[in-house]
């Protein structure tokens, strides 16, 4: 994601989505503070502010592929491609990783004692990112085959 090759729209559109994703996650993050002050607890400390981060992050990432603003107009050029299925098969790899010592390893829980909760969220978390990743690659190659 060079701003090199960026329009200048591409530029306002990126701004304009990451400012509202930090405020997005600035509200839920209080949302979320006062609620705990009132003794009402939705996740426990590590995962709620986990779940909201990957929140903004998500939508931060969905908002600059539906305006255009991810990959500049002679964005992928040369070995695009083998960069995304490395990309790819990388996250793939992790996400396994993460998989395996969550579920085979009974210590691998967090100091909070998340218990399914966490696991939950692992799973939906990294399902996400996979399918972003695949929804990324997609536009690219759709791109490519335009010009």
């Amino acid at each position: 994601m060079s701003r090199t090759n960026l329009d200048e729209r591409q530029l306002q559109q990126r701004h304009k989505a990451g400012n509202q994703a930090f405020l997005l996650m600035a509200f839920l993050l209080l949302a979320d503070m006062a609620l705990q002050n009132y003794g009402m607890k939705w996740l426990e400390y590590p995962l709620s502010n986990y779940a909201i981060f990957m929140l903004g992050v998500g939508s931060y990432l969905v908002r600059l592929i539906w305006s255009g603003a991810y990959v500049g107009p002679g964005g992928a050029q040369g070995g695009a491609k083998g960069k995304n299925v490395l990309g790819a098969l990388l996250a793939i790899v992790v996400a396994a990783c993460i998989l395996i010592v969550t579920f085979v390893n009974p210590t691998a829980q967090s100091a909070a004692n998340s218990g399914a909760n966490g696991k939950v969220i692992l799973i939906i978390s990294v399902t996400a990112g996979l399918v972003i990743l695949s929804t990324v690659y997609l536009i690219r190659r759709r791109n490519n085959r335009a010009e």
